[in-house]
């Protein structure tokens, strides 16, 4: 067996590794959606390595490139997401002698860290190679009839399509704002909203813009509910904006029969429960000493994150 760092004309052989040792599940896997994520992340491409035995492959291991910044400094990081052995060969450890070797290069070349939000079945594999759980994130839940009641008597918020120039401008004063906070953020910019948001294959987003804010969201499906996630959320700085994205959000949960709603933004909603309700957050440090970990072990005070710079896709 080999290991090699992967390759574009990879890319069919890991997409139908990926089926046969995953199957479809929740999240889409094809061709298209691997290049999405690997490829044509606005932070950079991934780092891929597979493992090769009698020229097939049969193991394969991603970290997508992601930026985080505190103040003025930004930090090279990657999510640990796709993972896959062929089932033939699984149990001989090649998910983890892929990760361990990944986790060398990506150090090689100066990322601080990488974080992910594995399930109960994979994350003891990743503690065992020395990631640490930062805690839940959390969540504010919101019952939606409270404020679709109150849309009703809510002048209706005036929608404004922004030009590349508005939006830019927009991610920079919440960027701005993010650094007076001394937490870790992800910087917003006008590829990184049309990457994650508007040209993705696995989740159709509905975006709204109004008065210089921004507001992308899309509907989960629950057993005997429908629930609006809220994925991202500019500029919603004053109490003024902060009804108007209220209202589009209380008629797009009234329109699709949603129940419930859920966000990171624990100011958007007054009527909320906020607590720990989302996955549990990992965090491998790659810089030398423990000062990573220590500074950004509180997961509540050191982050400053929205639903879509951490939900898996």
């Amino acid at each position: 067996m080999i290991i090699r760092q992967g390759k574009q004309e990879d890319i069919p052989k890991i997409v139908t590794l990926l089926k046969e040792s995953l199957g479809e599940s929740l999240l889409k896997k094809s061709e298209n959606v691997w290049q999405y994520k690997h490829l044509h992340n606005s932070f950079g491409p991934s780092y891929v390595l597979v493992a090769e035995e009698n020229d097939v492959i049969i193991g394969v291991r991603a970290f997508m490139q992601w930026k985080w910044q505190r103040e003025n400094k930004q930090f090279l990081a990657y999510r640990a997401v796709d993972t896959a052995t062929h089932p033939q060969f699984q149990g001989r450890g090649i998910f983890s002698k892929l990760t361990l070797q990944a986790l060398e290069e990506v150090a090689k070349e100066g990322a601080s860290f990488i974080f992910n939000t594995p399930n109960e079945k994979s994350r003891p594999g990743y503690l065992k190679m020395g990631w640490q759980p930062l805690g839940n994130i959390a969540l504010a839940l919101v019952p939606s009839f409270v404020y679709v009641i109150q849309a009703f008597f809510l002048k209706n918020p005036l929608l404004q399509v922004m030009n590349n120039s508005e939006l830019e401008n927009l991610c920079e004063n919440h960027n701005d704002k993010c650094k007076k906070t001394g937490r870790l953020f992800t910087p917003k910019s006008v590829a990184y909203l049309r990457w994650r948001y508007h040209n993705n294959p696995m989740q159709t987003y509905q975006v709204f813009t109004g008065d210089n804010w921004y507001l992308a969201l899309y509907i989960k499906k629950h057993n005997y509910f429908k629930e609006v996630r809220i994925a991202e959320v500019l500029g919603a700085d004053s109490n003024v904006k902060r009804r108007q994205i209220q209202k589009v959000i209380a008629g797009y949960a009234a329109k699709n029969g949603c129940l419930l709603i859920s966000t990171t933004d624990k100011k958007l909603f007054k009527l909320s429960i906020y607590r720990n309700f989302g996955p549990i957050l990992t965090f491998k440090n790659l810089e030398k000493g423990e000062h990573m970990i220590a500074e950004y072990r509180d997961l509540k005070q050191n982050w400053a994150y929205s639903m879509g710079d951490l939900e898996l896709f």
